[in-house]
């Protein structure tokens, strides 16, 4: 198992980052599902829940269905057929705590992943704030992530989604300077984010492991993180029940936009099948 604890220091306060980070993930289901061919989201539940298995107080249920296969590593796409690139995601928000579960189907219990998440008002990262025991502790690896460095994923090239450039014309909020920004920011927070991996495959556990973290969580943090400071004259001043109007939309256009990307492909199957029978023959 590959264990890694991301601390991610974000220029908001706990109850905006709430707001914000609900409205990136609703604005980028909608921007993202069908930008290229066989990816997008599906979302299946969203809704309160009080009972649960995770210790967590009552929140909000989601679960999703994620198609990532155009997002997948030449040596591991070239060996997973269609059924196996789609992503069940269990996810149960009490803020400032999160617990994230995921299931692939094709692996069955080849595959463990999961994600713990708080958010806390801190200037300065905290040793163990998600509680871990002494074992997990040991286990896990630490990274910090910083919106503003170029270290795991270049700055955008539009200035506005770029927080070292962007300035928020609503709260004056933006202009970062990478690895010094956070050493003294008001307000500041710390999004601490524990990402388990375990795929059992032998002579790919460790390839797919590390893939995993890196490209399927790492650089998604640094990404997403930035369009929630990007993105905030769009949702500062939102209140919850804005947040949840906009998920309906968003669902509503996530499922719009899969089942237009799913006809769109079918001819360009049937002019394959097609090409194929000519050649044969």
């Amino acid at each position: 198992m590959l264990s890694i604890e991301y601390q991610i220091p974000m220029p908001v306060t706990v109850d905006e980052y709430r707001i914000g980070l609900l409205y990136m993930v609703a604005k980028s289901s909608m921007e993202d599902s069908g930008a290229k061919s066989g990816t997008g989201v599906e979302f299946v539940k969203n809704e309160p829940y009080v009972e649960n298995d995770h210790n967590l107080p009552p929140g909000q249920y989601t679960e999703k269905v994620y198609f990532i296969r155009s997002y997948l590593p030449k040596f591991l796409a070239a060996l997973l057929p269609e059924s196996a690139a789609s992503i069940i995601e269990y996810s149960w928000n009490a803020f400032p705590r999160c617990k994230t579960e995921y299931y692939v189907p094709f692996f069955g219990n080849k595959l463990h992943l999961s994600v713990e998440s708080v958010y806390l008002p801190d200037s300065t990262p905290r040793a163990n704030a998600l509680g871990l025991s002494k074992a997990e502790l040991a286990q896990r690896t630490v990274s910090t992530l910083d919106i503003a460095s170029a270290e795991f994923v270049a700055l955008p090239t539009n200035a506005c989604d770029d927080p070292t450039r962007f300035q928020s014309r609503e709260t004056g909020r933006g202009r970062l300077s990478a690895s010094k920004w956070f050493k003294d920011h008001k307000p500041l927070i710390y999004a601490y984010k524990l990402v388990r991996l375990e795929f059992k495959k032998l002579g790919l556990q460790t390839k797919v492991e590390q893939w995993g973290q890196r490209f399927g969580f790492r650089n998604s943090f640094v990404k997403f993180n930035r369009r929630v400071l990007c993105w905030i004259d769009e949702w500062v001043g939102l209140g919850i029940d804005d947040i949840r109007a906009m998920e309906k939309r968003a669902a509503k256009v996530a499922h719009e936009k899969l089942n237009a990307a799913e006809q769109a492909a079918v001819p360009r199957q049937l002019s394959r099948a097609s090409s194929s029978q000519s050649v044969t023959a």
